[in-house]
């Protein structure tokens, strides 16, 4: 009995360990018909991000600037849900 609870402990915490870096990041939903490329900037680091047509991404864990199709720039703090409109942030939340 005591071998099984050493074999799942590791699994249980990283199952934790999952749920909890997300629940702070912010959702980021591409409703326009055609992919978005959007530049995201987290911890000083810019990377592009090309968003599919109705896909949703995760992103931000703790803050992050992106800058959208359209020119706009949003400061992001990790909990918000934001869709782009043609190609411009909505924030949800």
């Amino acid at each position: 009995m005591w071998r099984r609870s050493i074999k799942r402990g590791p699994l249980v915490a990283a199952a934790a360990l999952a749920v909890c870096s997300t629940a702070g990041a912010a959702s980021l939903t591409n409703t326009d018909a055609e992919s978005q490329t959007i530049i995201v900037t987290e911890g000083g680091v810019k990377r592009e991000l090309a968003i599919q047509a109705g896909e949703t991404v995760t992103l931000c864990n703790d803050g992050c600037f992106l800058t959208l199709p359209s020119g706009d720039r949003r400061v992001l703090g990790g909990a918000e849900a934001v869709d782009i409109v043609n190609g411009s942030p909505v924030i949800k939340q």
